[in-house]
């Protein structure tokens, strides 16, 4: 397994493997017990309609790192992974997950 440090991440690009642009990686959120990854925090792409993905108070995008295919130059997201609002009405408990301390009061 290659190792790569959180700081060389901030600023790299997460493309869907269909060719679509999220954004630029901006922070990762960790579970505090297991010290896990859970998403990739991104400032989405200007052009992004962000209005069916899961995004944060500040409408940042909320990428669950289990949609991540690869890293290197770009992080390449497994589009069918990614978690969008449609899947997460389904879904109740995963977006409780998802959202975690990332939810705005009263949400």
């Amino acid at each position: 397994m290659v190792k790569v440090m959180a700081s060389k991440l901030r600023d790299v690009e997460l493309i869907t493997d269909t060719g679509i642009r999220l954004g630029w990686v901006y922070d990762l959120s960790f579970d505090e017990e297991t010290g896990d990854i859970l998403v990739i925090v991104a400032e989405p792409d200007e052009d992004l309609d962000t209005s069916e993905f899961v995004t944060d108070h500040e409408g940042l995008l909320l990428v669950p790192v289990s949609a991540v295919k690869s890293v290197g130059e770009v992080i390449i997201i497994d589009s069918n992974k990614l978690a969008v609002k449609s899947k997460l009405r389904r879904t109740g408990a995963v977006k409780s997950r998802i959202l975690g301390e990332s939810r705005s009061p009263g949400e």
